[in-house]
């Protein structure tokens, strides 16, 4: 379903908006316009974890955790809390972001990824689950998938027709069935796919610190994606594991940056804020922290 990556002549920028508590959407949409009037091909990818938290929260509903046979604790998502999670990322996040371009004059166009197929998963197994007990027990009807092709043709067109696509999860899968797929995922995915020229993943934390507490410790570039992931703890490594897929898939240079700072995009791109990650040339030396 994917198609082959754009030219490079027309190698978007794919930038990834954190849905955390402390995010400046407005921020980010404002250094997208400016992008897209100097002429780059944009994709904007939202997540919505605290719009997500805030709706499930205001049903009675919540997203319960588990610990898996190997010790992992994972947040389960079935079919009641997808539905509300589906009406948090698309219909409140997703909207927002294109409202907010469109309000600067920028043609919007928000996606999940069962629009048009625009992202397609594969649904995991079920889950060997250890209740508080200690019994074992077998998941499944969790609704949890990984993202397996883009529709990269799709997003081509409205891209040379003038738009800023703005994609979230849910994907579907090959049989209809939405799955829940985690954002920074969604946007390595994207940009592998249409060959970016960088990925830009956006949150409320300065970059990769070497010590969480203290942001003096930021990490400002690396070629060794692996070596650092023992410095990332929760959210952190499931951004380092996207931008590991990014790079594998050919992005040159991937960025996870901060939104609440002056420019937050452009900073990243110009190394002014935030971590730079790429890969290490064959026979290089080792990148500086």
């Amino acid at each position: 379903m994917s198609a082959s990556p754009a030219t490079p002549a027309g190698r978007p920028v794919v930038v990834k908006i954190g849905g955390a508590a402390g995010v400046d959407l407005e921020n980010v949409c404002a250094d997208v316009v400016e992008l897209v009037r100097q002429g780059e091909r944009v994709v904007v990818v939202n997540g919505g974890s605290e719009a997500g938290d805030r709706l499930l929260g205001s049903l009675g509903l919540e997203r319960p955790e588990a610990t898996t046979a190997n010790g992992n604790v994972v947040r389960l998502t079935y079919a009641s809390t997808l539905r509300a999670l589906t009406m948090a990322w698309v219909g409140e996040v997703n909207k927002a972001v294109v409202l907010a371009l469109l309000a600067k004059g920028i043609p919007a166009l928000g996606l999940c990824g069962a629009d048009g197929r625009v992202l397609t998963a594969r649904r995991r197994p079920p889950l060997k689950l250890q209740d508080a007990d200690g019994r074992m027990r077998i998941d499944r009807e969790h609704l949890a998938g990984e993202v397996s092709s883009v529709n990269s043709a799709l997003l081509g067109m409205l891209l040379d027709g003038g738009y800023v696509p703005v994609v979230c999860p849910p994907a579907v899968t090959e049989d209809g069935v939405l799955v829940n797929v985690d954002a920074d995922h969604v946007a390595s995915s994207i940009a592998a796919a249409l060959g970016a020229k960088a990925l830009i993943i956006l949150s409320n934390v300065p970059g990769l610190l070497a010590d969480p507490k203290d942001p003096s410790t930021l990490v400002r570039s690396s070629d060794d994606v692996e070596g650092c992931m023992p410095l990332a703890g929760g959210r952190m490594r499931y951004k380092l594991e996207a931008v590991r897929r990014a790079l594998q898939g050919g992005v040159p240079a991937a960025y996870v940056s901060a939104s609440r700072v002056a420019r937050p995009v452009f900073s990243a791109l110009e190394e002014a804020g935030g971590t730079k990650f790429t890969l290490r040339e064959k026979g290089g030396a080792d990148a500086g922290a």
